[in-house]
């Protein structure tokens, strides 16, 4: 009777893993099978190793519901075979054995006739028989050597090629005949990197064409969009264990799982498993900071450098972020683009804000400032450089040799500079040339025998007053116009029947006066009298009407005109607490206003400061005094 597993069939013995039994009890079977006197023959050795050793790949392999064939059949092992097989070495550590092979040979009993007198024929007959010993030469077998070391606790690791090689030969040799498997080691836990610009990139950067911007590298400050992963968890993967020839397992050692990503997850990231993975994802847009003392990885809307801009450290900069602090020293020639930035070193560069504020906590030299849609702020000082906020506020706090550009300018100290802005507020001017439509300054003075210019920009109003005065002379024509139709009407009414008719069709039309048969068929034949008159009337009435209403459109677009150019002329002032050198005062017809003057190039803008023109009116001009002018007073 074999285990319930294993199924003899017309072709051989078969494995049903749906029956295989498990943890460990296969092992008993074979075990109980062997000491039974019974061996397998035509063996699978390797599938018998597995099924005892590996049996999770059979079934990976295989399936729950496969029949395996294991042999070609099971039969006895009696003892007088079993009797050939001599002991096996193994080592102390049963991690070999090692065999003994030489001709073996074995007692047979052979029945011998045993014969009586001979007869008259002269020939014996054969009167019994009787059982004699003796040895005969014979050969190992491979499914017998098999059976014999399992039980001699070999049961694992047989080389059967080798001892199958051996005993065809029937060899004498002594030969190593089975080896345990080691264990293999497995693999810590570790954290991997999935993001592809989770590191700088130093490299020039490329460009759409192929080609390469030796400015700017290609992943200076890594950022990040929402949602992004950055870092996966690799879960540690068990060795295997390895096998002793005795069957006895080898536990490798259990690698180590210390990699926390809870703990590497910093500000703005967050952990979640995705496809069976444990990550870190990016909770928001950014830029990326990976500590590598602390192994934390956070992504924030603010990026602080502390290296400084050149060349050599980061090229010319181009940032999508918010907020961007620089620690260190901005070279000559590089350019930040960016939004709202922060520099707390020196900057000889270029720095472009695109809707946010520039601020300078050091000074600004040989450089410029750029904000579109924000504000430039100055605590330190700013030499030969160009200062533009135009649609925002220039703060600063000294300022030499400069072109500023804003919507309101407020400086503590300028010298020898170029102002414009809608407002500006200088606490002490020196030398500069300075235009705008409201300007406030506590002390005006000379730099090097160059005096103080402010230009007051006020509208050039000529095409608008040429537009007012057509329109009063299209007014005045349509008067003209009225009038005449005016009188045309009154020299109808004057003929005295008329009157009279249209006194009686006034009193008709007002149910004053109620006509009978006969007055109806007169008042039809006067109506037919005057028809032509009615006529004309109607005619000129029509043609009146006509040109009141383009009286009034011409009044309402000459009052419109009007009321825009005192909108345009509205908080045009200069105010001087204190003329403390030569300075000039001048007004500027300019057409466009204070933003159309700014559209122009720095070199044209200097040039039109300092020009004289017959269109500039001088307001005031002396080294001593003060000034309140208002151009809405003057134009009073």
């Amino acid at each position: 009777m074999l285990p319930a597993c294993l199924i003899r069939q017309p072709d051989g013995i078969f494995v049903d893993l749906s029956l295989f039994p498990v943890g460990g009890d296969f092992e008993k079977v074979i075990d109980g099978l062997f000491r039974s006197g019974e061996r397998f023959s035509g063996l699978d050795y390797r599938l018998l190793m597995a099924l005892l050793y590996d049996y999770d790949s059979i079934m990976d392999e295989h399936g729950i519901n496969a029949k395996l064939r294991l042999a070609e059949d099971v039969v006895d092992f009696p003892p007088n075979r079993r009797a050939l097989y001599k002991s096996v070495k193994v080592d102390g550590a049963k991690s070999s054995a090692e065999y003994f092979f030489e001709p073996v040979s074995m007692v047979v009993v052979v029945e011998e006739p045993v014969y009586g007198k001979p007869g008259e024929d002269g020939v014996a007959p054969v009167i019994g028989t009787k059982s004699e010993e003796m040895l005969q030469t014979t050969k190992l077998d491979l499914d017998e050597f098999i059976a014999d070391m399992w039980l001699k606790d070999v049961r694992f690791g047989i080389d059967v090629e080798s001892v199958a090689e051996v005993i065809s030969r029937r060899a004498m040799t002594r030969r190593n005949i089975a080896s345990q498997r080691n264990a293999t080691a497995g693999f810590d836990a570790k954290m991997e990197e999935v993001c592809n610009v989770l590191r700088r990139d130093n490299a020039p950067k490329l460009l759409a064409n192929g080609k390469a911007d030796l400015r700017k590298f290609q992943n200076r400050f890594p950022q990040i969009e929402s949602g992004a992963r950055l870092l996966k968890k690799v879960a540690r993967v068990l060795g295997k264990e390895g096998i002793r020839v005795s069957g006895q397992r080898i536990e490798p050692l259990l690698p180590k799982d210390e990699i926390d990503l809870l703990a590497m997850a910093g500000p703005g990231t967050y952990v979640e498993t995705q496809d069976g993975e444990e990550y870190v994802l990016a909770a928001k847009d950014g830029f990326l900071s990976l500590d590598t003392v602390t192994n934390v990885v956070s992504v924030t809307e603010t990026i602080e450098n502390k290296g400084g801009i050149s060349l050599k450290t980061t090229g010319d900069l181009s940032l999508s972020g918010n907020d961007f602090i620089e620690h260190g020293e901005v070279q000559g020639g590089r350019v930040v683009e960016g939004k709202n930035m922060t520099f707390r070193s020196d900057v000889y560069g270029d720095v472009i804000s695109q809707g946010g504020f520039i601020l300078f906590e050091k000074n600004l030299s040989g450089g410029s400032a750029k904000s579109y849609g924000g504000d430039v702020t100055s605590n330190g000082r700013v030499f030969n450089s160009v200062i533009e906020a135009c649609t925002g506020k220039v703060s600063l706090k000294y300022a030499e040799s400069c072109m500023i550009l804003g919507e309101s300018v407020v400086i503590e100290r300028a010298v020898n500079c170029e102002i414009v802005a809608e407002n500006v507020q200088v606490d002490s001017a020196e030398g500069c040339d300075i235009a705008g439509k409201n300007i406030q300054i506590k002390s005006s003075n000379s730099c090097r025998t160059k005096e103080t210019v402010v230009s007051m920009l006020v509208p050039d109003s000529s095409a608008s007053d040429a537009k007012i005065t057509q329109l009063g002379v299209a007014i005045d024509d349509c008067k003209k116009i009225i009038e005449a139709k005016e009188q045309e009407v009154a020299q109808l009414k004057s003929d005295p029947e008329f009157a009279k008719y249209l006194a009686l069709a006034a009193k008709i039309r007002q149910g004053t006066l109620q006509l009978n048969a006969a007055q109806q068929d007169a008042w039809k034949k006067m109506s037919a009298k005057f028809a032509s008159f009615m006529s004309a009337g109607s005619r000129l009435t029509a043609e009146k009407q006509e040109q009141l209403t383009l009286v009034q459109g011409f009044i309402q677009e000459q009052a419109q005109l009007q009321e825009a150019q005192k909108n345009t002329t509205a908080g045009i002032q200069c105010e001087i607490a204190e003329v403390a050198g030569d300075t000039s005062v001048r007004s500027m017809v300019v057409s466009g206003g204070v933003a159309a003057f700014q559209k122009n190039k720095p070199g044209v803008i200097k040039t039109l400061l300092r020009e004289q023109n017959v269109r500039h009116k001088r307001i005031f001009s002396d080294d001593t005094g003060s000034l309140v002018w208002n151009y809405q007073a003057e134009a009073s």
